[in-house]
């Protein structure tokens, strides 16, 4: 059942970058919102299968392009909850790396 729930998961967060610069301007809720998700999948980290590993980071490769806008007009929001984020996956990936 967890599989299920992180690949749903995962589906929800993809199609949340592909429309989060729609968001910018004017919906800062929805980009939160996105950014709980990615909590979440981070939550269950070390449980991700390859295939759900390899998936996430391509949403992250995705998110990449955006990030510095969000930055620029969230400075306190990126502080807050992304920085930390981006801290903790590369922490992840590199026990990740180095245990194999």
């Amino acid at each position: 059942m967890r599989t299920i729930d992180i690949q749903d998961l995962l589906r929800r967060y993809k199609i949340d970058v592909e429309f989060i610069g729609d968001f910018l301007d004017n919906d800062p809720v929805e980009i939160q919102e996105a950014f709980y998700k990615r909590d979440e999948i981070l939550q269950e980290f070390d449980r991700l299968t390859w295939k759900e590993l390899k998936e996430f980071l391509s949403i992250e490769k995705e998110l990449e392009k955006i990030l510095p806008e969000i930055r620029r007009k969230y400075p306190e929001f990126y502080q807050k909850i992304i920085y930390p984020q981006n801290e903790k996956i590369k922490t992840k990936l590199i026990d990740i790396l180095v245990s194999k």
